[in-house]
């Protein structure tokens, strides 16, 4: 295979939007310099417009040139500064799960093996890490934290409809046949059920056998629908969001209720088509606490994948003071029988650069919430009592 050190296999077989229903390069890119623009300077929308077309667009065979020429796009910073503190990142493992011996060129054949969905923002949860164009429920809470919406922009994200027009999955029926797996997130993707209709065409064409399918869900909302249609695919990947055990995960990942989501989380472990792993978002509200979540999936036998929060700056764990930096990271010298992808990697992108400035940031974000939710930080990180 022709692959350099920057070389990705995504934009040779794979579709992915935005939680508009834009199509963006994949998930990993950076917001905003990912979009597949078209010659007019719009963008391409999966629920309006031509795949095919879409594909080898000027976007598509940029990225792909640089990579060939062993360059690092700027929309793919987010992979390469992981690997720069030795953190294995999402371009490694999807290279290592989907490359194939063969000759990689600028134009591609139209042949997409994986689809990422982020199904708008509609959503049961408005998690702190999160915003409105991720999920419906902070849309009434934007202001307080953040620039106000416009008028516009608060009518279409209390009431984002795309995944309801039938072009949506008219275009995932039209290139069903090559595809192996598809993921499937928002928002939250369980609410979604307009994704029934192509289930039933995959089972129609018995295709759905063939396909896997991979969630991001909360755990919160899981319909025996649902569950009906999965045990037709190939396999179901559940990755569930979950920061943090018992009530700081409802504090993070608000207002979610912790008895549903153990009790999901021992229902699908037992389920032979189903494979269950945890994803969690690190963050500054539960660096100190994770060992707690960690010694309860032990007890459960479920792995963990650690996703580190990028952005908003102020949540990243980079800006824990040093005192707290040197506590959290004692944390993670401790061996588990469970596999935590990233975890040895973890303590050096903390320590790698000092965010410490934005401290006062990260505390008035929090009060600013706490009090609009009745909550408090302190009563459930007590280190943090001490730096306020």
């Amino acid at each position: 295979m022709n692959k350099k050190d920057t070389f990705c296999v995504l934009p040779w077989m794979h579709l992915a939007t935005n939680a508009n229903g834009r199509l963006r390069v994949c998930c990993n890119s950076t917001t905003g310099k990912n979009y597949i623009e078209k010659p007019d300077g719009t963008y391409y929308k999966l629920f309006k417009d031509n795949l095919e077309e879409a594909w080898n667009s000027e976007v598509y065979k940029k990225i792909r040139k640089q990579m060939l020429n062993d360059e690092r796009p700027e929309m793919c910073q987010r992979c390469f500064g992981e690997e720069d503190v030795g953190a294995r990142s999402a371009r490694q493992n999807w290279n290592e799960k989907w490359k194939q011996n063969k000759k990689y060129t600028i134009d591609a054949p139209f042949d997409i093996q994986y689809v990422d969905l982020r199904l708008g923002n509609l959503c049961n949860l408005k998690c702190r890490m999160c915003n409105p164009f991720s999920s419906s429920m902070w849309v009434k809470e934007w202001h307080l934290v953040e620039k106000a919406l416009t008028p516009d922009q608060y009518k279409n994200l209390s009431n984002m409809t795309w995944p309801e027009d039938e072009k949506t999955w008219d275009n995932i029926m039209s290139i069903s046949h090559s595809i192996k797996e598809i993921y499937l997130t928002g928002g939250e993707p369980t609410l979604i059920k307009q994704q029934y209709k192509l289930y039933d065409y995959l089972i129609e064409k018995n295709l759905a056998s063939n396909i896997t399918l991979k969630y991001n869900t909360n755990l919160t909302n899981i319909p025996n629908k649902l569950l009906e249609y999965w045990s037709c695919f190939k396999q179901v990947k559940i990755n569930a969001s979950i920061d943090a055990y018992g009530d700081l995960d409802r504090y993070i990942r608000y207002p979610s209720s912790w008895k549903k989501i153990d009790l999901n989380l021992k229902k699908f472990k037992q389920m032979k088509n189903i494979l269950l792993k945890v994803h969690v978002t690190v963050q500054m509200y539960n660096i100190l606490k994770l060992h707690e979540l960690f010694e309860y999936l032990e007890m459960l036998d479920i792995n963990v994948y650690l996703n580190i929060l990028n952005t908003p700056k102020y949540l990243n764990i980079k800006v824990l003071p040093e005192y707290l930096k040197d506590k959290a990271a004692l944390f993670f010298e401790k061996n588990y029988k469970i596999h935590i992808e990233k975890k040895d990697n973890i303590s050096d992108y903390m320590f790698k650069d000092d965010w410490s400035h934005l401290y006062p940031d990260f505390i008035n974000y929090t009060k600013t919430l706490d009090k609009s939710r009745g909550e408090s930080l302190y009563n459930l990180v007590e280190d943090f009592s001490y730096v306020t």
